[in-house]
């Protein structure tokens, strides 16, 4: 997970997402995938940030 978090796997372009070693509340799926960093907007976020893009340069 180092390597990936780093960008020494830029060649490959991946970012792991996985669920945070810590407690989260009892709430909503969307709510607790929301806290964990794990909901759609999170994502597309990830992606274009491993692309080299911000969340600004998104299309519409």
């Amino acid at each position: 997970m180092h390597l990936a978090k780093t960008g020494l796997l830029d060649r490959v372009r991946f970012r792991p997402m996985a669920l945070p070693d810590r407690f989260i509340d009892h709430n909503t799926q969307t709510a607790q995938y929301h806290e964990a960093g794990l909901d759609a907007q999170a994502i597309v976020d990830t992606a274009l940030g491993a692309l080299g893009r911000s969340p600004s340069q998104q299309m519409a």
